[in-house]
């Protein structure tokens, strides 16, 4: 299912953890993550014209516990735990696709989940 929003995601899962970290703190290095939860995912879809049996997706989310180990650039070591969360919206139209991810430090699957804040993050754009 994550092929829905990438051709390489766990690389492009990995990019963004990198990418949202070295925002915080520019120089940080990634030195472990993990998933420590099963994913929590939600999908819409919209009935193919001439069979409304079926569906076309366009829009879908997932959110996951992780843990992470990050080294910034003075050469401390920080573990790091929480929820991340990746929208694709438009899938179905590859112009107007759109993407977004959060990053919930010390979060649960219980607060940002299919039954938390996925449901309203499922209409980001």
């Amino acid at each position: 299912m994550l092929r829905w929003l990438a051709d390489d995601p766990f690389g492009t899962l990995r990019k963004e953890f990198e990418t949202i970290l070295n925002q915080q703190v520019p120089g940080s290095t990634l030195l472990g993550l993990r998933a420590q939860s099963e994913p929590s995912w939600l999908t819409g879809a919209i009935p193919n014209k001439g069979d409304a049996s079926k569906g076309t997706l366009v829009r879908t989310g997932v959110a996951f516990e992780f843990a992470l180990s990050v080294r910034t650039p003075d050469g401390a070591t920080h573990d790091l735990a929480g929820v991340f969360t990746w929208v694709g919206v438009n899938l179905h139209d590859r112009a107007r696709t759109k993407q977004r991810t959060w990053f919930d430090l010390n979060g649960t699957l219980a607060q940002y989940g299919a039954h938390g804040e996925l449901k309203t993050r499922m209409y980001f754009a």
